[in-house]
């Protein structure tokens, strides 16, 4: 299998978005001038937003991961039928050539 940086590179992209937001997302709040009730609903509301980012950027490796997966069966078979049509020819021709019966 052919590796392209490109196709580890989105993963490695939205793992450092999600985090990012995280680590953002908890300073802000750390240093934010409001009340201890005001941080937590605060804080519910940014951890329902970064669970649907998340859920989303699954989604989407999923998707990516299984059109790659397709492709890969694709090309795989093409492989095999290119590589079974020559073989089962020479052999049949192995067979009519040199064989005993």
């Amino acid at each position: 299998m052919d590796s392209n940086p490109t196709e580890y590179s989105f993963a490695t992209l939205a793992l450092a978005f999600v985090i990012g937001g995280l680590i953002g997302a908890g300073l802000g709040f750390l240093f934010a001038p409001r009340t201890g009730r005001e941080t937590r609903e605060k804080i519910k509301e940014r951890r329902g937003e970064s669970l649907e980012k998340l859920r989303d950027t699954v989604e989407t490796i999923r998707e990516r991961a299984k059109r790659l997966a397709e492709a890969g069966k694709e090309k795989f078979s093409a492989v095999k039928i290119n590589f079974c049509e020559p073989y089962y020819r020479a052999r049949k021709w192995w067979v009519e050539h040199f064989s005993c019966a």
